[in-house]
Formats: structure tokens, C-alpha cells, sequence
């Protein structure tokens, strides 16, 4: 019997793609004209390579989270041969201007699932607890942990850590996250219920333990058929 539901954060409740975007807005005018041009693609690409995790072509973790402790590496990329301290300046004020903004099917899910189901967050990111409050999500929960740093998804301990924090056994827990390499294989591993959020499309094939789900509004349907 399924007795809580714990979430991933980026890309699963955090909706990245549109804060990105925001904030690129914000600071372009700050960029000096001469390099504006293009700097949206290259940013882009940079973010990429910097935050993405590709295993056999396939991104199996965005790691967007890191943009949190240090900004500047894909704005150096973006800005190559800019001057160092005005690029490190973009880059704080680019952090800045990151405001976290929930996917339009977090908060209506989690209404319909608490009461039903314990309900967690357990993050990689070291701003857990601030970005769920920032995301105006935090009444929802019941417990909201951010993995150590040795212990970071897909390690075992930090599933088994939320679980305690939730008060449920590991096969009494959903865990529900976008990272095939933390969330799906890590969940597995510790031995919860793994839903893969596939916002993407990707399609990627997943071990017949996992469930894949397009959104969120699919899991209220989808939790009292899993054992």
C-alpha cells in the first residue's frame, strides 16, 4: 500500500525552462550591445553543457540547481573573452534574478493528494527548503530534505533519509522526479516506487519497475493502482 508521495524539485515542481527565460529577459538589456547579439542561443548552449548530464545521447539529469552555487562557468562560456569582472557581475545578477515558478500542475495535484498521502520533497539542490517556500508550496508538505552532499541522489541514504523524515517504509513511497539517473534509478535502487515525469517527450526506456507519467495531473489516477 502506497502511504506517501515524495518529489523531486527541478523539473518536476520548478518549472526551469520559464525561470530561465525570465531572468535572460531581465539582465539582456544590462549586456553591453556589442554583446547581445546571439547571447540568448549561447547561453542556452552553455546552460547546457554546463547543468545537463548525457549518458548514450540521452540527458539523464539537469542539474540546474548548481546555477545556485556558482553562476558564472556558463556565462564565461556565453561571454568568451568578455572582460572577467563584468562577466562575473552578469552572472551574480543573472543568479538574481531566478525566481522559481511552479509547473501549472504542482499546486493542483497537491491538493487533490494531500490527505490521501504523506507528502515530501527530497532535492539535490542545497536550497530545498527555500525554493519550495519561494514556490509557495510548503504548506503542502510534510517533511522537505535536501540530500547531504555526500549523500546526493542516486544515493541510496538520501532516499531512505526522506523516507524516514515522511515516516514510511521505502515501499510505501512514490518517488516522483525528471532525473532518469537520480530520481528513477536512485528511487529503484533504495527500493521505493519510481514515477518518471517526462516533460520533455524523451520516452526513454525505463525498467518495467518504473512508471512514466507526462504530467503530474496523471498521478492521482495512477498512485492507487501502484503496490
Amino acid at each position: 500500500m502506497i502511504r506517501g508521495v515524495i518529489f523531486d524539485i527541478d523539473g518536476t515542481l520548478y518549472d526551469w525552462e520559464t525561470s530561465l527565460e525570465r531572468a535572460l529577459e531581465g539582465i539582456l538589456r544590462e549586456v553591453p550591445a556589442a554583446q547581445r547579439p546571439g547571447l540568448p542561443a549561447r547561453l542556452r548552449r552553455a546552460l547546457a553543457d554546463y547543468a545537463h548530464v548525457v549518458r548514450d545521447g540521452q540527458v539523464v539529469d539537469r542539474r540546474y540547481w548548481m546555477l545556485f552555487l556558482d553562476p558564472v562557468p556558463p556565462w564565461t562560456a556565453a561571454l568568451a573573452g568578455g572582460d572577467k569582472e563584468q562577466v562575473r557581475g552578469l552572472a551574480k545578477r543573472f543568479r538574481s534574478l531566478l525566481e522559481p515558478v511552479a509547473y501549472a500542475d504542482a499546486r493542483p495535484v497537491l491538493e487533490a493528494l494531500r490527505g490521501d498521502y504523506g507528502l515530501g520533497v527530497l532535492s539535490n539542490s542545497p536550497r530545498t527548503v527555500e525554493t519550495v517556500a519561494r514556490l509557495e508550496l510548503s504548506g503542502y508538505f510534510d517533511a522537505v530534505a535536501s540530500a547531504p552532499e555526500d549523500q546526493r541522489k542516486p544515493h541510496r541514504d538520501a532516499f531512505l533519509r526522506a523516507c524516514r523524515a515522511l515516516g514510511v517504509q521505502p515501499a510505501e513511497a512514490v518517488y516522483v522526479g525528471d532525473s532518469l539517473m537520480n530520481d528513477v534509478e536512485g528511487a529503484l535502487a533504495a527500493g521505493l516506487v519510481s514515477v518518471w515525469i517526462d516533460r520533455y517527450g524523451e520516452e526513454y526506456p525505463l525498467s518495467e519497475a518504473a512508471h512514466r507519467v507526462s504530467s503530474l495531473a496523471e498521478l492521482p489516477a495512477l498512485l492507487p493502482r501502484l503496490a
